[in-house]
């Protein structure tokens, strides 16, 4: 008898998943399980990083988005910060060591015995770990948005590395690209949802993401941007001016409470060229 049950009880499994996955449900289904098995939302959640260690320079630059994630979440970490005169040989230990896979920083070690490099890898990394990843229906746009952001943020860097950086360029850069890729993201932004709380306004999967936190990265480079003065010699521009729903999605993420506390505090590495 018991093997007889046993039997059925296999058939009824096998039945199951084969209506599971003929439904076109399997994703759905594993991810679900895969969520109750690690209390976390999002497509692929993980479980702790541990301890961080972030590797780069005593700057803002392309870290900024990992400490804002690691702050907001309250990861412990310590930051090993490199000069421009110690790098070319930190550089190549680094290289044979395997740590900078790619002969570059920002990079992460963890007490979980990770290695990650490449800015957005460590922040969708730590958003899986702390349940802020995509849902999986909204991959392909999570992609799109930092793949977009990346293309936007690329723009700046012979800008602001260009010797002859002036107060001139800069507002050039600002109406020729910023205000140009602005209205690109002003078209994709959240709606502004005041009944909703500091919480209401989400790039994706209409939650919080770890795309949230690029996007604000992005803006906040770009608000500081526009706020160079060159000794008096150019006025502040506010840049978010003309895109209301990127302004509303700025301001109310930077309410949330860890992150307004960070943005805040002496320790931070102040924005600078």
């Amino acid at each position: 008898m018991a093997e007889k049950w046993s039997l059925q009880l296999a058939f009824a499994l096998i039945a199951l998943i084969a209506a599971i996955f003929y439904s076109g449900k399997a994703q759905f289904v594993f991810n679900k399980i895969n969520q109750i098995i690690h209390g976390k939302r999002g497509c692929s959640p993980i479980f702790g990083i541990g301890h961080v260690t972030l590797h780069y320079f005593g700057l803002r630059g392309r870290a900024e988005g990992i400490r804002l994630m690691l702050e907001d979440f309250e990861i412990p970490y310590v930051e090993t910060n490199y000069t421009k005169e110690s790098w070319p040989e930190i550089k190549k230990k680094g290289i044979e060591t395997g740590l900078f896979t790619f002969g570059q920083v920002p990079a992460i070690t963890t007490t979980t015995g990770l290695q990650l490099v490449q800015s957005k890898a460590i922040m969708h990394h730590i958003g899986r770990s702390v349940g802020v990843d995509c849902d999986c229906s909204d991959i392909h746009t999570c992609e799109m948005l930092v793949q977009g952001a990346e293309d936007f943020r690329s723009k700046l860097g012979p800008v602001i590395y260009d010797p002859n950086f002036s107060a001139k360029l800069r507002d050039a850069h600002i109406e020729s690209v910023v205000n140009t890729w602005l209205s690109h993201f002003e078209k994709v932004a959240p709606v502004n949802a005041t009944d909703k709380g500091i919480d209401g306004l989400y790039f994706a999967s209409e939650r919080l993401t770890w795309v949230d936190y690029v996007m604000f990265d992005l803006l906040e480079t770009h608000v500081e941007f526009g706020r160079l003065t060159f000794d008096g010699q150019a006025e502040i521009v506010d840049v978010l001016e003309n895109f209301p729903k990127l302004k509303a999605f700025y301001e109310n993420f930077a309410l949330r409470p860890m992150l307004a506390k960070y943005l805040k505090a002496e320790r931070r590495v102040p924005f600078r060229l």
